[in-house]
């Protein structure tokens, strides 16, 4: 581009001393008015021709700025309207991170929790186990000395029945449905007649512990059933 103005301004420069030439400066020779007349008209035709060249070649020029201008412009918004993209694909990326870390701690305690609660469980069952085999072993004697049989039910419950109540019919039975619940503490139900006071005996074998004073406190409550039925 710098080449092309160079020689445009060595040709009008050439134009320019040409006319110089032909019209300041003296001569030995006198042309004619026609000549000058002629010789002005074509010297300015072509400055004329050459300035009207250069004006074209400039407005072009501006043109073809202006449109890399706009195309520059345009490039520039598409790359801010790209940024903008990325920015909010790299928010939703770390949104997504941090739900995604939320969810693995949540997950965890979960996990954590629910094995507690199976460890709790196991242990209350192994608990409940080892208290089964101790009632049963008392069972053993209570039978001998009381007339109590002891059966065993599903789910890890005892029945408890009582003879010898009845003076009338020894072998009468008199039964309860002792077991643990998950929590490990005693529990009553199913007693057969029903007694009004199996609630407070539940209470109190649940705070005290003393299953013999349970077992003795429904044999005295089956008997008493027996006296008024007299």
């Amino acid at each position: 581009m710098a080449t092309a103005r160079m020689d445009d301004d060595h040709g009008l420069y050439a134009i320019m001393q040409d006319f110089r030439t032909r019209f300041i400066s003296p001569s030995s020779e006198e042309p004619s008015p026609q000549e000058i007349r002629d010789s002005y008209r074509e010297a300015l035709r072509n400055v004329t021709d050459s300035l009207t060249a250069k004006h074209r070649e400039g407005e072009r020029m501006i043109d073809k700025v202006l449109e890399l201008r706009a195309e520059i412009e345009s490039q520039n918004r598409r790359i801010e309207e790209k940024q903008e993209d990325v920015l909010r694909e790299i928010g939703k990326i770390r949104e997504n991170e941090r739900l995604s870390a939320d969810l693995s701690d949540q997950i965890r305690k979960l996990r954590e929790e629910v094995a507690h609660k199976k460890e709790l469980v196991l242990a209350n069952r192994t608990a409940n186990k080892e208290k089964l085999k101790q009632l049963q072993q008392s069972a053993v004697l209570f039978k001998e000395r009381m007339g109590l049989e002891i059966r065993k039910l599903r789910g890890d419950r005892l029945q408890f029945v009582f003879r010898c109540i009845n003076p009338r019919d020894l072998e009468e039975p008199f039964s309860c449905v002792i077991y643990f619940n998950e929590d490990g503490e005693y529990q009553l139900s199913d007693c057969d007649p029903p007694l009004d006071c199996m609630a407070e005996y539940q209470r109190k074998v649940q705070e005290t512990k003393n299953f013999s004073a349970l077992l003795a406190n429904l044999r005295k409550s089956f008997a008493a059933l027996c006296t008024q039925v007299k």
